[in-house]
């Protein structure tokens, strides 16, 4: 936000996310302790995952970053492991089916004579069984080594239940979702501009024109070339799967078109579209600003399938509802930005893909229409502006920014601006200046340009900074039908952005575009100049293998084993909707997508960039096993659960249940859109997750979107590295803004209390920008039992009435929850008798004197915190404290409480908290990670 505040005084500008995804250390970390977790994370995650292959302990070493903080070299990370191997489970079928790239579809389908496809592998199962009623004889389906490119969904009924279908033996096997386009003829072509990766000023691209056979009908956004994903052509240029956050976004103020319904522009402080209030009244038990069920009904929503969400309801979040807690979003913005902005020929069809203010998620917009801005074709020269803050170091060259000497006026730098192309090789539209009193003898003086023209200044005294001619007020104009429905909560403007699809922004090593009036793929395809291979994939189909059942027929005992899964599209711009009151609204699609099953499961496979969603559980599922896979280089989540129910009511049973997401390894998701996650689930319950390794992600690595029926039991995992690019979030996320009516909590009884959720012998960083706990357990979250956590940079979290949360024998080194703390309760009064908030028993360790013990809002009644027996009384009732152990330098911690900041010492004085001692013998980093390994049962020194 402009002010650098978001929700609850929470710091969202710009300028504190930079600063803490700039490194994965933060800056409160001891660096002895800080490489001394990092050390401890492998032989924790070994002892998860014995079987770790080298590969995948050199990807968890490189993401630890044990070589470039540490001095830990890879070899010393692998010398004690040697995973144990094993044969593939062979599972006993009275029938049994062969399929092999070279086989044929009128074979036998046995071992010498296999069949092509799984399509008629699956026939030939169901013939040889004798038909659906024989579904319960165990079935096998084979596949032998090679790549299977799919042209249709495999979807697996009830029929299909007791399946395997697996790799034959140890075999690579590849299930694609390309289309292969082989034999390709390429053309080479100059194209003439700026390569902003080599700084070269000339980038070699290949034309191909695609045969009859060949040529799709639509314009495809995603390309595999080399196994590797290209770059739909855009700007500003960047590598989805290589570059973080900031780059590859425009980064200066854009201006964006309000927010408009059929047509009409929405008021600023009201509904954008009158939506119909659904409101459900919960009265057995007390939910705070939650209380009861509700969602809006059409109105702005409309863009939901179904056109409802309760961000659009007038019952919702009232506290807050304007201007953020209501769906709304820009409907166009100015193109100023784009220097070529008025060559385009045809934009329509361009995604602009846009951060939400706040980083909460990404939206991406389809351009419908334009509206042409005019030309400047002179300098713009502005002072106390600064184009480079930040970008570069004094005198220093990089991939963004050019050194280009010192001179005593700005007429001088743009006069080297000018000459650019003979002293640097490169085309200068932006350049900087620092003036002769700047006031630092590195950068007085100094000229710099911006690689290509990149124009977002910083205010800065004593700087001045131009760029040269580009184009003023035109539009993108947004499709009404199309994008702007990624995210639950919405916001009249958008953030940092980038646009894609765009032949004129084809200039880049790695970028393609394709013509569909010529039927052209052009392909800039490695900065070298080589010629690109014959053959490049497609991704074209959202899913690959469907198992779809009911309640009453549910397709049981399906397995999937040993394969590898690639090349789905990007399914963003599908039919979308909110699940719950989480900040989620996502499609029910994946490439492995179960509804109406039993006892599956999908083991041992191998889900490598996948434009959308690994595994999706929709509606009913009971027991599904998701174990041993290792995903990877994903576009949206690895793995979603999404029930259904009947407005609140989940008594249905229409959701997953009992699901079990065991040992597996997930990393480098989210390179598509940024709202994902290894592991999210909405109107789902009794999920089990242990034993993950879950790191690099650009948020949070769990989302639990509500508290559905609860009984999440959480352990042995491993979270690091997470909210890369986004803010307010952590490791672990969950909210609570609608009650729902389940029998799960004793199993018979409906009730809008859920079983209670467990979180333990887990093993969380909060690096980066997951500055929201431990666990940030968001909006409303309730219900959750938080023991035996060895907590890396976070502390304890509640907030918007959050209830019912204990955590107790928990290691909180260094917390963090929005500022240093180990327990913070914001943005509410605490809970009502009944519903406490309990920290006991945990040690906390405090980086500095002063630091906060305890941050508390306000407890509720009249009466101000600290001020009493009454108001004691009341805090009491709504946090149960005891027998924690905080330690601080001299012994100093305070308490914060409705703005009152006392020493723990006088807060004991007081009689609150008596059991916790506050210590000033700081451990020492080999002292905390002894407590680490006794915690998490892992062998002294190992």
């Amino acid at each position: 936000t402009a002010a650098g505040e978001g929700r609850h005084g929470v710091d969202t500008s710009r300028e504190y996310l930079l600063d803490l995804t700039r490194s994965a250390r933060p800056s409160q970390a001891d660096p002895e302790f800080d490489c001394g977790w990092r050390k401890l994370a492998v032989p924790f995650a070994v002892q998860q995952q014995p079987w770790l292959s080298p590969v995948q302990l050199e990807q968890l070493h490189d993401a630890l970053q044990l070589t470039a903080l540490c001095n830990v070299s890879l070899k010393d990370s692998l010398r004690h492991h040697q995973p144990p191997t094993r044969p593939r489970p062979v599972r006993a079928a009275a029938v049994k089916v062969y399929v092999a790239p070279n086989g044929d579809d009128g074979h036998a389908g046995t071992l010498a004579a296999p069949v092509a496809t799984l399509l008629r592998a699956q026939q030939l199962v169901r013939e040889q069984r004798g038909g659906p009623g024989n579904s319960t004889t165990p079935a096998a389906i084979y596949m032998r080594a090679g790549t299977y490119y799919l042209n249709a969904t495999l979807v697996l009924e009830a029929q299909d239940s007791f399946l395997t279908i697996a790799a034959f033996g140890h075999e690579q096997v590849v299930v694609s979702g390309g289309v292969l386009l082989a034999g390709l003829q390429w053309r080479p072509r100059l194209h003439r501009g700026h390569d902003s990766r080599t700084n070269n000023n000339a980038s070699q691209i290949f034309d191909a024109v695609l045969s009859p056979g060949q040529a799709p009908s639509y314009t495809f956004q995603s390309l595999h070339v080399d196994g590797q994903r290209a770059t739909w052509a855009r700007f500003p240029n960047a590598n989805p799967e290589l570059d973080l956050f900031p780059a590859g976004y425009v980064m200066q103020h854009t201006q964006w078109t309000p927010p408009t319904y059929e047509g009409v522009p929405c008021a600023p402080r009201q509904q954008c579209g009158v939506s119909v209030n659904l409101t459900v009244p919960v009265t057995d038990s007390w939910h705070g600003m939650y209380q009861n069920w509700t969602v809006g009904v059409g109105g702005s929503c409309s863009v939901y399938d179904p056109p409802q969400s309760p961000w659009c309801s007038g019952d919702f979040y009232l506290e807050r509802q304007f201007p953020e807690m209501h769906y709304r979003r820009p409907s166009g913005m100015d193109t100023s930005a784009l220097a070529q902005a008025a060559q385009y020929d045809h934009p329509n069809g361009a995604v602009v893909h846009a951060w939400r203010p706040g980083h909460w998620y990404t939206w991406m917009f389809e351009v419908s229409s334009t509206t042409p801005g005019h030309s400047v074709s002179v300098w713009t020269v502005e002072k106390n502006q600064n184009n480079v803050y930040d970008k570069a170091d004094s005198k220093q060259d990089n991939q963004a920014v050019k050194y280009l000497g010192t001179f005593n006026s700005y007429e001088d730098c743009w006069r080297a601006c000018n000459a650019s192309m003979t002293t640097k090789g490169l085309p200068c539209n932006a350049w900087t200046w620092h003036q002769l009193d700047f006031g630092s003898a590195a950068w007085n003086g100094g000229c710099y340009m911006t690689v290509g023209g990149v124009w977002g200044p910083t205010a800065e005294a004593n700087v001045v900074s131009g760029h040269g001619p580009h184009t003023v007020g035109g539009q993108f104009l947004f499709s009404s039908t199309r994008g702007g429905n990624q995210g639950g909560e919405g916001s009249d403007t958008a953030a940092e952005w980038f646009v894609e699809g765009l032949a004129e922004e084809l200039d880049a090593p790695n970028e393609f575009f394709y013509n569909t009036s010529t039927a052209t793929l052009s392909l800039a395809y490695n900065g070298t100049g080589s010629t690109p291979p014959a053959a490049v994939v497609v991704p074209t189909l959202a899913q690959l293998l469907v198992l779809r059942g009911s309640v009453d027929h549910p397709v049981r005992n399906v397995t999937l084993s040993g394969l590898n899964f690639t090349a789905t599209r990007r399914t963003f711009m599908d039919p979308r909707a909110n699940p719950s009151g989480g900040d989620w609204a996502l499609e029910r699609m994946a490439a492995v997508f179960l509804e109406g099953t039993e006892d599956c499961s999908i083991e041992e496979n191998n889900f490598l960039r996948l434009d959308g969603n690994a595994v999706f559980l929709s509606g009913y599922n009971r027991r599904t096993r998701i174990v041993r896979n290792h995903f990877s280089w994903l576009g949206q989540s690895a793995v979603a659960l999404w029930g259904r129910t009947v407005r609140n009511d989940g008594t249905n049973g229409d959701q997953p249940r009992g699901t079990l997401m065991l040992s597996n390894f997930c990393h480098e998701i989210g390179h598509v859109q940024k709202q994902s996650s290894c592991f999210f689930q909405a109107e789902s319950a009794l999920t089990r997750l242990q034993g993950n390794i879950f790191f690099n992600m650009p948020r949070a690595a769990v989302n639990v979107n509500d508290g559905f029926g609860g009984g999440l039991n959480m352990s042995e995992n491993i979270l690091f590295n997470t909210c890369r690019e986004s803010s307010d979030h952590g490791t672990f996320n969950s909210w609570d803004r609608l009650p729902y009516i389940t029998e799960v909590r004793d199993g018979t009884t409906p009730s809008s209390v859920p079983a209670t959720n467990e979180v333990h012998h887990n093993f969380l960083v909060s690096n980066y920008a997951a500055d929201g706990g431990c666990l940030d357990n968001d909006d409303g979250s309730a219900y959750y039992e938080i023991h035996h956590n060895f907590c890396v940079y976070g502390g304890h979290k509640s907030d918007f009435d959050g209830h019912n949360k204990v955590s107790h024998h928990n290691l909180h080194v260094y917390p963090n929850v929005y500022g240093i703390t180990c327990l913070a309760i914001g943005a509410q009064d605490l809970p009502p008798q009944g519903y406490a908030e309990g920290y006991h028993d945990n040690t906390c360790i405090l980086p500095a004197a002063g630091s906060s013990y305890l941050r508390i809002q306000s407890i509720r009644g009249p009466d101000s915190c600290l001020s009493g027996p009454a108001a004691k009384a009341v805090f009491e009732a709504g946090l149960q404290l005891g027998n924690n152990t905080v330690y601080a330098p001299a012994g100093d911690a305070i308490v914060t409480c409705q703005g009152k900041k006392v020493a723990v010492q006088e807060f004991h004085q007081q009689g609150y908290d008596t059991t916790t001692k506050i210590s000033s013998d700081m451990p020492s980093a080999t002292t905390i990670l002894a407590w680490a390994r006794a915690l998490l049962s892992l062998p002294s020194g190992k």
